[in-house]
Parts: C-alpha cells; structure tokens; sequence
C-alpha cells in the first residue's frame, strides 16, 4: 500500500528552523474551531487545556511529520541529542502530546563563541488524533534521534440498514 501523505511534505533547500510568531496561529485556528464544535458548557479553560490553544512555552519545538501507513496514523519527530529517558508521550482528550527536554552541554568557558544556534531546554508538541484510538495499541519507537509513534486507525463500521417487518 502506498503512503499517503497527511501533513505537506517537507520544502526541500528550506532554512535553518527559527521560531515565528505566526507559526502557532494554524493551531490556533483548528482548536477554536474544535472548541465551537462542542457542546457547552466547557470544562475549564485550564483543565481543557488552554496550554494547547496558545502553546506553552517552550525553548524549541521539535519538527514532525505526520502520514498515513498500512493502516496507521504515524507521526515522526525529530530529536537528535535527546535520551529517550527524557521524553514522554501521552494520549490527552483526543491528542498525541510529545514532551521532553533536551538538556544543555556543560559550559565551555575557554571557547570564543561567534555563533550558537542549537537549541536547549524543553519542548512541547500537541497532534491531534482520532479520539477512538486505544492507548494500549499505540507503540512508540526511538532510533537515531527519530521518535515513531504509530497509532493504529479505529475501523469505522459503516451502519447497515435494519428492515423492519410491516404487520
């Protein structure tokens, strides 16, 4: 089976990744929209998880890709220089949540710097997912820097008309 691909593709040739101001306001636009789709009245903002809608603050955000394949919703992350013990994946009302931290080399005093762009601290990443996916068949996966989460597809059961007899 082909991939399908879910999220745009990667530009090829495109610049160093550098935080926008803009760059949350597709986010934004979704979540308001899920949030006018349900019904009222909300649990509260902070418990809903209003983190989400304007993004936490964090140093850096990894950068994924999210497709279709055999079946799966995969989502891929790109963490190089980060130990597996310091991330964590968890499953929130209809969101795969991707945290963790990548922590700062030791300082080196003797070093002249001209220019560092590595980035440090914590990260935060929030994809939205179908809310049927059952926790105990996500597997997570990290090699070489990459984190694969898979997330099986819930088979949705098209409803078959039921005849009902004429007396």
């Amino acid at each position: 089976m082909a991939e399908q691909t879910m999220a745009p593709a990667k530009q090829e040739n495109a610049d160093v990744s550098r935080w926008s101001p803009f760059g949350r306001l597709g986010d934004l636009e979704q979540e308001i929209a899920r949030l006018l789709r349900e019904p009222w009245p909300f649990r509260s903002m902070w418990e809903r998880g209003l983190p989400r809608l304007i993004g936490e603050t964090t140093a850096w955000a990894p950068k994924i890709d999210v497709f279709e394949k055999n079946g799966d919703m995969v989502v891929k992350a790109e963490l190089p220089g980060i130990r597996k013990e310091d991330i964590q994946i968890t499953l929130e009302e209809g969101y795969l949540v991707l945290r963790g931290e990548r922590k700062a080399e030791s300082e080196v005093k003797e070093q002249d710097y001209y220019r560092s762009e590595r980035s440090y601290g914590q990260f935060y990443r929030c994809v939205p997912i179908p809310s049927t996916v059952k926790p105990e068949q996500v597997k997570a996966r990290f090699d070489d820097g990459v984190l694969e989460v898979r997330l099986p597809k819930p088979i949705v059961q098209v409803p078959q008309p039921t005849p009902i007899k004429i007396n």
